[in-house]
Protein backbone atom coordinates (compact mmCIF):
# COMPACT_ATOMS: atom_id res chain seq x y z
CA UNK A 1 0.00 0.00 0.00
CA UNK A 2 2.04 3.00 -1.27
CA UNK A 3 1.45 6.63 -0.36
CA UNK A 4 -1.32 5.40 2.51
CA UNK A 5 -1.66 7.08 5.33
CA UNK A 6 -1.05 5.37 8.82
CA UNK A 7 -5.11 4.67 10.49
CA UNK A 8 -5.66 7.45 13.06
CA UNK A 9 -9.02 5.54 13.78
CA UNK A 10 -7.43 2.63 15.43
CA UNK A 11 -5.71 -0.90 14.85
CA UNK A 12 -8.09 -2.74 13.46
CA UNK A 13 -11.63 -2.66 11.37
CA UNK A 14 -14.48 -5.02 10.77
CA UNK A 15 -18.34 -4.43 9.80
CA UNK A 16 -20.95 -4.49 12.79
CA UNK A 17 -23.94 -6.37 11.61
CA UNK A 18 -26.81 -7.09 14.38
CA UNK A 19 -28.54 -10.45 13.64
CA UNK A 20 -31.90 -11.78 14.50
CA UNK A 21 -30.35 -15.36 14.34
CA UNK A 22 -26.45 -15.48 14.77
CA UNK A 23 -27.00 -19.32 13.75
CA UNK A 24 -28.98 -18.60 10.36
CA UNK A 25 -26.38 -15.62 9.65
CA UNK A 26 -23.25 -17.58 10.43
CA UNK A 27 -24.44 -20.49 8.12
CA UNK A 28 -24.69 -17.59 5.37
CA UNK A 29 -21.59 -15.83 5.95
CA UNK A 30 -20.32 -19.34 5.73
CA UNK A 31 -21.73 -19.83 2.16
CA UNK A 32 -20.20 -17.17 1.34
CA UNK A 33 -16.43 -18.84 1.77
CA UNK A 34 -16.70 -16.63 5.60
CA UNK A 35 -15.13 -18.70 8.82
CA UNK A 36 -15.55 -18.45 11.93
CA UNK A 37 -12.69 -16.82 14.65
CA UNK A 38 -14.07 -15.87 17.90
CA UNK A 39 -17.46 -15.98 20.14
CA UNK A 40 -19.04 -15.28 23.24
CA UNK A 41 -21.70 -14.33 24.99
CA UNK A 42 -20.96 -10.89 26.84
CA UNK A 43 -22.20 -8.49 27.12
CA UNK A 44 -24.22 -9.69 24.54
CA UNK A 45 -24.35 -12.89 22.10
CA UNK A 46 -21.89 -12.55 19.09
CA UNK A 47 -19.86 -14.17 16.44
CA UNK A 48 -17.16 -12.57 14.65
CA UNK A 49 -16.21 -14.26 10.96
CA UNK A 50 -13.79 -13.43 8.50
CA UNK A 51 -12.92 -13.96 4.82
CA UNK A 52 -9.17 -13.98 5.15
CA UNK A 53 -9.56 -9.83 4.86
CA UNK A 54 -13.06 -8.71 5.71
CA UNK A 55 -14.10 -8.86 9.60
CA UNK A 56 -17.45 -8.99 10.48
CA UNK A 57 -19.13 -8.60 14.20
CA UNK A 58 -22.04 -10.36 14.33
CA UNK A 59 -24.15 -9.13 17.35
CA UNK A 60 -27.26 -10.52 18.47
CA UNK A 61 -29.84 -7.94 17.97
CA UNK A 62 -33.21 -8.01 16.17
CA UNK A 63 -32.95 -4.00 15.34
CA UNK A 64 -30.98 -3.86 11.41
CA UNK A 65 -27.64 -2.03 12.23
CA UNK A 66 -24.50 -2.00 10.41
CA UNK A 67 -21.42 -0.06 11.14
CA UNK A 68 -17.60 0.49 10.11
CA UNK A 69 -16.10 -0.18 13.58
CA UNK A 70 -12.68 0.32 14.84
CA UNK A 71 -11.27 -1.48 17.27
CA UNK A 72 -8.75 0.87 19.31
CA UNK A 73 -5.65 0.58 21.90
CA UNK A 74 -5.80 3.84 22.86
CA UNK A 75 -9.28 4.57 22.62
CA UNK A 76 -9.47 8.12 25.19
CA UNK A 77 -6.67 9.39 22.86
CA UNK A 78 -8.43 9.02 19.49
CA UNK A 79 -11.55 9.83 21.12
CA UNK A 80 -10.16 13.56 21.87
CA UNK A 81 -8.77 13.90 18.67
CA UNK A 82 -11.98 13.75 16.98
CA UNK A 83 -13.45 15.75 19.49
CA UNK A 84 -11.15 18.12 19.03
CA UNK A 85 -11.38 18.19 14.75
CA UNK A 86 -15.34 19.09 15.30
CA UNK A 87 -16.64 14.94 15.78
CA UNK A 88 -19.73 15.02 17.81
CA UNK A 89 -20.74 11.48 19.21
CA UNK A 90 -23.81 10.19 19.38
CA UNK A 91 -23.29 7.36 22.01
CA UNK A 92 -20.54 7.27 24.35
CA UNK A 93 -19.95 4.35 26.78
CA UNK A 94 -20.73 4.57 30.80
CA UNK A 95 -18.13 5.27 33.60
CA UNK A 96 -18.62 1.53 35.09
CA UNK A 97 -18.18 -0.11 31.27
CA UNK A 98 -15.72 -2.44 30.32
CA UNK A 99 -16.03 -2.36 26.87
CA UNK A 100 -15.89 1.26 25.97
CA UNK A 101 -18.35 2.16 22.57
CA UNK A 102 -18.60 5.22 21.15
CA UNK A 103 -20.78 6.30 17.58
CA UNK A 104 -20.83 8.73 15.33
CA UNK A 105 -22.63 9.06 12.04
CA UNK A 106 -21.24 10.46 8.52
CA UNK A 107 -22.92 13.37 6.71
CA UNK A 108 -24.58 10.42 4.89
CA UNK A 109 -26.16 8.84 7.86
CA UNK A 110 -23.43 6.02 7.59
CA UNK A 111 -22.59 4.80 11.28
CA UNK A 112 -18.72 4.54 12.50
CA UNK A 113 -17.72 3.03 16.23
CA UNK A 114 -14.88 3.17 18.23
CA UNK A 115 -14.48 -0.16 20.78
CA UNK A 116 -11.51 -0.79 23.22
CA UNK A 117 -9.62 -3.73 21.46
CA UNK A 118 -10.47 -7.32 23.09
CA UNK A 119 -7.81 -10.02 23.76
CA UNK A 120 -7.57 -12.06 20.81
CA UNK A 121 -8.86 -9.81 18.34
CA UNK A 122 -6.39 -8.99 15.29
CA UNK A 123 -6.76 -8.15 11.51
CA UNK A 124 -6.64 -10.25 8.95
CA UNK A 125 -3.84 -10.52 6.71
CA UNK A 126 -5.25 -11.01 3.24
CA UNK A 127 -5.27 -8.16 0.76
CA UNK A 128 -8.23 -6.54 -0.98
CA UNK A 129 -8.12 -4.67 -4.24
CA UNK A 130 -6.33 -1.57 -2.03
CA UNK A 131 -3.17 -3.52 -1.82
CA UNK A 132 -3.42 -6.52 -4.73
CA UNK A 133 -0.80 -6.03 -7.89
CA UNK A 134 -3.54 -5.01 -10.59
CA UNK A 135 -2.16 -7.61 -13.03
CA UNK A 136 -3.64 -10.39 -10.17
CA UNK A 137 -6.95 -9.06 -10.30
CA UNK A 138 -7.67 -10.88 -13.80
CA UNK A 139 -6.21 -14.44 -11.72
CA UNK A 140 -8.63 -15.89 -9.70
CA UNK A 141 -6.28 -18.37 -8.19
CA UNK A 142 -4.85 -14.80 -5.95
CA UNK A 143 -8.11 -14.75 -4.72
CA UNK A 144 -8.20 -15.13 -0.74
CA UNK A 145 -12.30 -15.61 -0.97
CA UNK A 146 -12.47 -18.02 -3.43
CA UNK A 147 -16.01 -17.54 -3.13
CA UNK A 148 -17.28 -14.35 -3.83
CA UNK A 149 -13.67 -12.73 -4.82
CA UNK A 150 -11.98 -9.48 -4.42
CA UNK A 151 -13.25 -7.08 -1.64
CA UNK A 152 -13.59 -4.03 -3.13
CA UNK A 153 -15.28 -1.13 -1.02
CA UNK A 154 -17.98 -0.70 1.27
CA UNK A 155 -19.78 1.46 -1.15
CA UNK A 156 -22.69 3.96 0.11
CA UNK A 157 -24.47 6.52 -1.68
CA UNK A 158 -23.68 10.07 -0.77
CA UNK A 159 -25.59 13.32 -1.53
CA UNK A 160 -22.66 15.55 -2.50
CA UNK A 161 -19.09 14.02 -3.27
CA UNK A 162 -16.93 16.74 -1.91
CA UNK A 163 -18.50 17.16 1.15
CA UNK A 164 -18.24 13.69 2.15
CA UNK A 165 -14.73 13.59 0.91
CA UNK A 166 -13.83 16.77 3.51
CA UNK A 167 -15.56 14.80 6.53
CA UNK A 168 -13.64 11.72 5.24
CA UNK A 169 -10.68 13.68 5.61
CA UNK A 170 -10.77 14.58 8.89
CA UNK A 171 -10.82 10.85 9.88
CA UNK A 172 -7.41 10.23 7.93
CA UNK A 173 -8.91 9.38 4.66
CA UNK A 174 -7.75 9.81 1.52
CA UNK A 175 -8.95 9.86 -2.12
CA UNK A 176 -6.92 7.55 -3.81
CA UNK A 177 -9.22 6.89 -6.62
CA UNK A 178 -11.63 9.71 -8.53
CA UNK A 179 -14.27 8.98 -11.35
CA UNK A 180 -16.85 10.89 -13.17
CA UNK A 181 -18.42 8.32 -14.86
CA UNK A 182 -20.91 6.76 -14.75
CA UNK A 183 -21.25 9.31 -11.93
CA UNK A 184 -19.25 11.73 -9.62
CA UNK A 185 -17.96 8.60 -7.28
CA UNK A 186 -14.44 8.13 -5.12
CA UNK A 187 -12.17 5.21 -3.43
CA UNK A 188 -10.86 6.34 -0.05
CA UNK A 189 -8.61 4.88 2.32
CA UNK A 190 -6.79 5.32 5.86
CA UNK A 191 -4.63 2.46 5.24
CA UNK A 192 -6.96 0.12 6.89
CA UNK A 193 -10.65 0.62 5.74
CA UNK A 194 -11.40 1.05 1.64
CA UNK A 195 -14.74 3.19 1.29
CA UNK A 196 -16.71 3.57 -1.77
CA UNK A 197 -18.45 7.15 -1.96
CA UNK A 198 -20.95 7.38 -4.81
CA UNK A 199 -22.70 10.36 -5.51
CA UNK A 200 -25.39 8.30 -7.03
CA UNK A 201 -29.35 7.52 -7.15
CA UNK A 202 -28.13 3.62 -7.96
CA UNK A 203 -28.60 2.32 -4.82
CA UNK A 204 -29.88 3.52 -1.44
CA UNK A 205 -27.75 1.86 1.64
CA UNK A 206 -23.95 1.10 2.36
CA UNK A 207 -23.23 -2.45 1.07
CA UNK A 208 -20.41 -4.43 1.44
CA UNK A 209 -18.72 -5.08 -2.61
CA UNK A 210 -16.80 -7.78 -3.94
CA UNK A 211 -15.74 -7.95 -7.57
CA UNK A 212 -13.71 -10.97 -9.80
CA UNK A 213 -12.79 -12.01 -13.27
CA UNK A 214 -14.95 -15.07 -13.00
CA UNK A 215 -17.54 -13.76 -10.97
CA UNK A 216 -20.65 -15.46 -13.46
CA UNK A 217 -19.04 -18.53 -12.59
CA UNK A 218 -18.56 -17.42 -9.13
CA UNK A 219 -22.20 -16.92 -9.04
CA UNK A 220 -23.32 -19.34 -11.27
CA UNK A 221 -21.85 -22.27 -7.72
CA UNK A 222 -23.29 -19.67 -5.31
CA UNK A 223 -26.60 -20.88 -7.17
CA UNK A 224 -26.43 -24.24 -7.46
CA UNK A 225 -25.81 -24.24 -3.31
CA UNK A 226 -29.06 -23.18 -2.83
CA UNK A 227 -28.11 -19.40 -2.66
CA UNK A 228 -31.31 -17.22 -2.16
CA UNK A 229 -32.32 -13.32 -1.42
CA UNK A 230 -30.81 -11.92 -4.26
CA UNK A 231 -31.56 -9.43 -7.73
CA UNK A 232 -29.96 -9.71 -11.14
CA UNK A 233 -28.23 -6.29 -11.48
CA UNK A 234 -26.61 -6.71 -14.82
CA UNK A 235 -23.15 -7.92 -14.33
CA UNK A 236 -24.06 -9.34 -10.91
CA UNK A 237 -26.78 -9.72 -8.67
CA UNK A 238 -26.97 -7.71 -5.32
CA UNK A 239 -27.73 -10.21 -2.26
CA UNK A 240 -30.30 -9.59 0.95
CA UNK A 241 -28.03 -11.24 3.92
CA UNK A 242 -30.61 -12.58 7.11
CA UNK A 243 -29.55 -9.44 8.62
CA UNK A 244 -31.58 -7.07 6.03
CA UNK A 245 -28.27 -5.90 4.82
CA UNK A 246 -26.50 -5.57 1.06
CA UNK A 247 -23.68 -7.39 -0.42
CA UNK A 248 -23.11 -6.51 -4.27
CA UNK A 249 -21.06 -9.08 -6.37
CA UNK A 250 -20.36 -7.32 -8.97
CA UNK A 251 -18.16 -8.97 -12.61
CA UNK A 252 -14.81 -7.38 -12.66
CA UNK A 253 -14.32 -4.48 -15.48
CA UNK A 254 -18.60 -4.61 -16.46
CA UNK A 255 -20.55 -1.47 -15.54
CA UNK A 256 -23.58 -2.21 -13.51
CA UNK A 257 -27.06 -1.00 -14.35
CA UNK A 258 -27.15 -3.22 -17.96
CA UNK A 259 -29.82 -5.44 -18.81
CA UNK A 260 -29.55 -9.18 -18.82
CA UNK A 261 -28.41 -9.94 -22.38
CA UNK A 262 -27.34 -6.72 -23.53
CA UNK A 263 -23.94 -5.20 -23.90
CA UNK A 264 -23.30 -3.06 -21.03
CA UNK A 265 -23.91 0.96 -22.23
CA UNK A 266 -21.11 2.96 -22.06
CA UNK A 267 -20.89 6.26 -19.65
CA UNK A 268 -18.87 8.25 -21.44
CA UNK A 269 -17.72 12.02 -21.15
CA UNK A 270 -18.15 14.31 -24.38
CA UNK A 271 -16.86 17.72 -24.55
CA UNK A 272 -18.28 19.57 -27.57
CA UNK A 273 -15.36 22.15 -29.29
CA UNK A 274 -16.05 24.33 -32.69
CA UNK A 275 -15.03 21.82 -34.47
CA UNK A 276 -14.68 18.41 -32.63
CA UNK A 277 -16.74 15.74 -30.74
CA UNK A 278 -14.06 14.36 -27.41
CA UNK A 279 -15.06 11.05 -26.36
CA UNK A 280 -13.84 10.02 -23.39
CA UNK A 281 -11.69 6.60 -22.61
CA UNK A 282 -11.58 5.70 -18.90
CA UNK A 283 -10.98 2.62 -17.08
CA UNK A 284 -14.25 1.58 -16.44
CA UNK A 285 -15.22 2.04 -20.55
CA UNK A 286 -12.30 0.67 -21.60
CA UNK A 287 -12.64 -2.77 -19.33
CA UNK A 288 -16.65 -2.89 -20.20
CA UNK A 289 -15.50 -2.71 -23.57
CA UNK A 290 -12.84 -5.38 -23.55
CA UNK A 291 -14.48 -7.80 -21.16
CA UNK A 292 -17.99 -7.47 -23.01
CA UNK A 293 -17.77 -6.18 -26.76
CA UNK A 294 -16.80 -8.47 -30.23
CA UNK A 295 -13.36 -7.48 -31.17
CA UNK A 296 -15.45 -5.50 -34.48
CA UNK A 297 -16.89 -3.37 -32.09
CA UNK A 298 -14.91 -3.37 -29.47
CA UNK A 299 -11.79 -1.39 -32.17
CA UNK A 300 -14.69 0.84 -33.00
CA UNK A 301 -15.08 2.24 -29.52
CA UNK A 302 -11.53 2.31 -28.84
CA UNK A 303 -10.88 4.18 -32.27
CA UNK A 304 -8.36 1.24 -33.52
CA UNK A 305 -8.17 0.61 -36.83
CA UNK A 306 -5.86 -2.81 -37.32
CA UNK A 307 -6.19 -5.80 -35.48
CA UNK A 308 -2.49 -5.33 -34.95
CA UNK A 309 -3.41 -2.19 -32.52
CA UNK A 310 -6.00 -4.08 -31.06
CA UNK A 311 -4.10 -7.11 -29.72
CA UNK A 312 -1.56 -3.85 -28.39
CA UNK A 313 -4.01 -2.79 -26.70
CA UNK A 314 -5.81 -5.44 -25.63
CA UNK A 315 -2.47 -6.74 -23.81
CA UNK A 316 -2.14 -3.40 -22.01
CA UNK A 317 -5.64 -3.72 -20.47
CA UNK A 318 -4.81 -7.32 -19.32
CA UNK A 319 -1.21 -6.16 -17.73
CA UNK A 320 -3.65 -3.57 -15.36
CA UNK A 321 -4.85 -0.02 -16.42
CA UNK A 322 -5.31 1.34 -13.51
CA UNK A 323 -4.60 1.23 -9.38
CA UNK A 324 -6.31 2.89 -6.86
CA UNK A 325 -3.11 5.60 -6.87
CA UNK A 326 -2.50 5.95 -10.95
CA UNK A 327 -5.13 6.24 -13.32
CA UNK A 328 -6.00 7.86 -17.17
CA UNK A 329 -8.48 9.72 -18.53
CA UNK A 330 -8.33 9.70 -22.99
CA UNK A 331 -10.62 10.97 -25.23
CA UNK A 332 -11.24 9.76 -29.33
CA UNK A 333 -11.06 12.94 -31.23
CA UNK A 334 -13.86 13.02 -33.94
CA UNK A 335 -14.16 15.41 -36.61
CA UNK A 336 -17.91 16.83 -36.66
CA UNK A 337 -17.95 17.36 -40.51
CA UNK A 338 -16.71 13.63 -40.92
CA UNK A 339 -17.94 12.04 -37.84
CA UNK A 340 -14.56 10.11 -38.01
CA UNK A 341 -12.21 9.48 -35.58
CA UNK A 342 -9.07 11.41 -36.42
CA UNK A 343 -6.64 11.20 -33.31
CA UNK A 344 -6.61 10.71 -29.72
CA UNK A 345 -5.53 13.07 -26.62
CA UNK A 346 -6.20 13.31 -22.72
CA UNK A 347 -3.94 12.34 -19.71
CA UNK A 348 -2.13 9.22 -20.06
CA UNK A 349 -0.95 9.09 -16.56
CA UNK A 350 -2.99 10.51 -13.82
CA UNK A 351 -1.26 10.60 -10.16
CA UNK A 352 -4.59 11.01 -8.04
CA UNK A 353 -3.10 11.55 -5.06
CA UNK A 354 -0.96 14.60 -6.13
CA UNK A 355 -3.37 15.89 -8.76
CA UNK A 356 -1.06 16.01 -11.94
CA UNK A 357 -1.14 13.80 -14.59
CA UNK A 358 0.27 13.58 -18.23
CA UNK A 359 -1.04 15.17 -21.40
CA UNK A 360 -0.70 12.79 -24.15
CA UNK A 361 -2.10 13.39 -27.92
CA UNK A 362 -1.59 11.88 -31.66
CA UNK A 363 -3.45 12.15 -34.84
CA UNK A 364 -4.35 9.08 -36.71
CA UNK A 365 -4.85 10.89 -39.78
CA UNK A 366 -2.38 12.39 -41.74
CA UNK A 367 -5.15 14.03 -43.85
CA UNK A 368 -5.80 16.30 -41.33
CA UNK A 369 -2.82 17.85 -39.86
CA UNK A 370 -1.95 21.58 -39.40
CA UNK A 371 -5.47 22.74 -39.52
CA UNK A 372 -5.19 23.74 -35.61
CA UNK A 373 -7.41 20.36 -34.57
CA UNK A 374 -5.17 18.93 -32.51
CA UNK A 375 -4.42 22.47 -30.51
CA UNK A 376 -8.29 22.77 -30.46
CA UNK A 377 -8.96 19.53 -28.86
CA UNK A 378 -5.71 20.33 -26.26
CA UNK A 379 -7.07 23.76 -24.83
CA UNK A 380 -10.12 21.72 -24.34
CA UNK A 381 -8.28 19.10 -21.94
CA UNK A 382 -6.68 21.52 -20.55
CA UNK A 383 -9.90 23.15 -19.18
CA UNK A 384 -11.56 19.72 -18.24
CA UNK A 385 -8.24 18.62 -16.14
CA UNK A 386 -8.30 22.00 -13.83
CA UNK A 387 -12.11 22.29 -13.98
CA UNK A 388 -13.89 18.70 -13.62
CA UNK A 389 -10.41 16.59 -12.69
CA UNK A 390 -9.60 18.93 -9.80
CA UNK A 391 -5.77 18.91 -11.68
CA UNK A 392 -3.41 21.47 -9.98
CA UNK A 393 -0.37 20.27 -12.66
CA UNK A 394 -0.54 19.13 -16.25
CA UNK A 395 2.81 18.10 -17.57
CA UNK A 396 3.66 17.36 -21.44
CA UNK A 397 7.60 15.18 -22.36
CA UNK A 398 7.85 15.94 -25.49
CA UNK A 399 10.77 14.76 -28.00
CA UNK A 400 13.23 17.18 -28.72
CA UNK A 401 13.13 17.15 -32.61
CA UNK A 402 8.88 17.25 -32.21
CA UNK A 403 8.91 20.71 -33.11
CA UNK A 404 5.35 20.92 -34.20
CA UNK A 405 4.36 19.68 -30.46
CA UNK A 406 7.15 21.75 -28.84
CA UNK A 407 5.24 24.62 -30.64
CA UNK A 408 2.17 24.24 -29.76
CA UNK A 409 2.68 23.12 -26.13
CA UNK A 410 4.36 26.55 -25.41
CA UNK A 411 2.06 28.55 -27.43
CA UNK A 412 -0.86 27.14 -24.76
CA UNK A 413 1.50 28.71 -22.34
CA UNK A 414 3.32 25.82 -20.95
CA UNK A 415 6.80 26.39 -18.79
CA UNK A 416 10.06 24.82 -19.85
CA UNK A 417 11.37 22.46 -16.82
CA UNK A 418 14.16 21.34 -18.44
CA UNK A 419 15.29 18.16 -20.29
CA UNK A 420 14.97 14.84 -19.24
CA UNK A 421 17.69 12.38 -20.56
CA UNK A 422 16.87 9.06 -22.35
CA UNK A 423 13.89 9.63 -21.05
CA UNK A 424 11.35 7.06 -23.29
CA UNK A 425 12.44 4.39 -25.69
CA UNK A 426 11.63 5.05 -29.86
CA UNK A 427 12.65 3.75 -33.37
CA UNK A 428 15.05 1.32 -31.17
CA UNK A 429 17.25 3.68 -29.22
CA UNK A 430 16.48 5.27 -26.15
CA UNK A 431 15.65 9.26 -26.88
CA UNK A 432 15.88 12.66 -24.48
CA UNK A 433 12.28 14.37 -23.88
CA UNK A 434 11.82 18.21 -22.87
CA UNK A 435 9.75 18.58 -19.76
CA UNK A 436 6.55 21.01 -19.77
CA UNK A 437 3.96 22.00 -17.05
CA UNK A 438 1.28 24.18 -16.60
CA UNK A 439 -0.17 24.53 -13.13
CA UNK A 440 -3.59 25.38 -12.21
CA UNK A 441 -2.83 28.99 -10.79
CA UNK A 442 -1.19 29.87 -14.01
CA UNK A 443 -4.27 28.97 -16.33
Amino acid sequence: MQNLPTPILGEITAFTITSPDLVKSLAFYQKLGYKEIYRADYPFPWVQVSDGVVLIMLRQDPQPYIALTYYVKVIDGVVKKLEKAGIKFAQKPKPKDMVKRYLFTSPDNINISLVNIIDGFYQPKGPGMLSMKPEDYAKPEKYVNKTCGLYGEFAHPVKDLEQSLEFWKSLGFIAVSRFTAPYPWAIISDGLSIVGLHQSAHFSSPTITYFAADMSDKISKLKKNGLTDFKENGPGIVLTTPEKQHIFLYQLGLVAHSKPGELPKLSQVTIETPRLILKELNPEVVSTIFNSYPNEQAMEQLGLKTIEEFNIEKNNFHQGLTTYRLSFKKFLIISKETNKVIGKCGFNTWYLQHARAEIGYAMADNTVKNKGFMTEAVKAMIKYGFEEMKLNRIEAFIGTQNVPSLKMIKGLGFTEEGTLRSHYFKNGKMEDSVCFSLLKQEY
